[in-house]
């Protein structure tokens, strides 16, 4: 069950946190220090996270369901019971080098300061736009509710707190029973050229990694119900950035690989005048 400590005792932890120390004491740890310590829950980042329980768009925490080097992703219950998926992006860790790779030559993001914490706050504000941009295209994507900070709330794909499970992880021979595999290959094609046209925006960082199959999480779906969902989006480029027609390649090669391997035969060159016609 999701529990709801991780929201209602933030603002009695910040409140301690805040008291000073006599002089000489040194803070003991509680169980919510080594919660802080395990999962990157750092004190803007739980302020952040309090601040969208008093708006209302948080009722309760979960724990986390998915690590990254860059991130990690919590289960949440929203204001109106519904499953959300938070991410929290790491500050003190992450590679903002690379990040800024990305920032680079957006327009949207000219004006950011290039210290660590302005990168990954830019960071966090950029997957929330392109997340909004997709989404309003009809990209399948998760639909994003809010920002703030280096905190990113969004809809959760999965159910009752399971995670949809990426396409890498689901082996071949589960793939041919519920799928033809050429039909979802031009099905996520179809995602890709969607973003391309209507959302003009290039991933840029796809792969069977990155994408979720939406269903599979739940037992009781059918196979039709099931749909590939495209996510981590941070890096994602309009189509006007000076990068962006490469990533496509590099985003079609991954996808193209991908189903080679499993017995297709698709066309990288052939994708790209699909995606660009």
């Amino acid at each position: 069950m999701v529990k709801k400590e991780g929201l209602f005792e933030v603002e009695k932890w910040l409140k301690r946190e805040g008291e000073p120390l006599p002089k000489g004491k040194k803070r003991k740890k509680d169980y919510r220090d080594r919660k802080t310590e395990l999962y990157v829950l750092d004190i803007l980042t739980l302020e952040t996270l309090y601040k969208f329980s008093k708006r209302g768009i948080i009722k309760a925490l979960g724990g986390p369901v998915s690590r990254g080097k860059e991130a990690v992703i919590f289960h949440a219950i929203g204001a109106e019971e519904e499953e959300l998926a938070i991410k929290m992006y790491k500050i003190s860790t992450s590679n903002f080098h690379v990040m800024l790779d990305y920032i680079i030559g957006d327009p949207r993001f000219e004006n950011i300061k290039r210290d660590r914490r302005s990168i990954v706050f830019a960071w966090a504000r950029k997957e929330y736009k392109n997340l909004k941009r997709a989404f309003d295209a009809g990209v399948c994507v998760p639909e994003p509710i809010a920002y703030d900070k280096n905190v990113l709330i969004m809809e959760f794909i999965g159910k009752e707190e399971v995670a949809a499970p990426r396409l890498k992880d689901i082996p071949v021979e589960v793939l041919e029973l519920d799928f033809d595999l050429e039909e979802l290959f031009w099905r996520i094609i179809s995602e890709i050229k969607t973003l391309y046209n209507r959302g003009r925006l290039v991933h840029a960082d796809l792969s069977e990694f990155n994408i979720l199959m939406k269903g599979y999480e739940d037992v009781d779906v059918s196979a039709n119900k099931i749909e590939p969902v495209l996510i981590d989006m941070g890096q994602s480029l309009l189509l006007e950035h000076p990068n962006a027609d490469a990533f496509l390649k590099r985003d079609v090669k991954n996808i193209v690989v991908f189903f080679n391997k499993l017995g297709l035969t698709c066309s990288e060159a052939e994708v790209m005048k699909i995606i660009k016609g």
